[in-house]
């Protein structure tokens, strides 16, 4: 099985947040939170429907795909452990927190992670 790249789960995570706060999502949407130009997020939007993460209606509406659902919310449930850990454990300003969760979030492996979600009982 393919494991989806660091890119494609900034992708994933920020389609699920569209989504759950404003009920939509579209390309330039999704450019935009990320901060990368429409082409790069064209290229990803395809590269994550032929992966069966995400469809993509031809008016530009993206939905999540069952698969892609759970891909975003197991890097948001990582995300959210690691800014958790680092806020109340290490003492990390939120603000901090939140940047060094984006990075950390896509380089530790799933031990690490079964033993955080462990650590802090989430």
């Amino acid at each position: 099985m393919k494991t989806i790249q660091k890119s494609g789960e900034d992708y994933l995570e920020t389609i699920y947040n569209l989504l759950e706060k404003d009920d939509h999502a579209h390309s330039a949407d999704i450019a935009k939170a990320l901060g990368v130009s429409k082409p790069s997020t064209f290229k990803a939007m395809q590269a994550l429907a032929e992966q069966g993460y995400i469809k993509k209606e031809s008016y530009g509406a993206v939905t999540l795909t069952e698969k892609g659902t759970a891909a975003a919310r197991a890097v948001q449930k990582k995300h959210k452990a690691i800014r958790m850990l680092l806020i109340k454990v290490l003492g990390v300003s939120p603000k901090n927190a939140e940047i060094d969760a984006c990075k950390i979030e896509h380089f530790i492996g799933e031990e690490t992670t079964e033993k955080l979600f462990d650590f802090l009982k989430v």
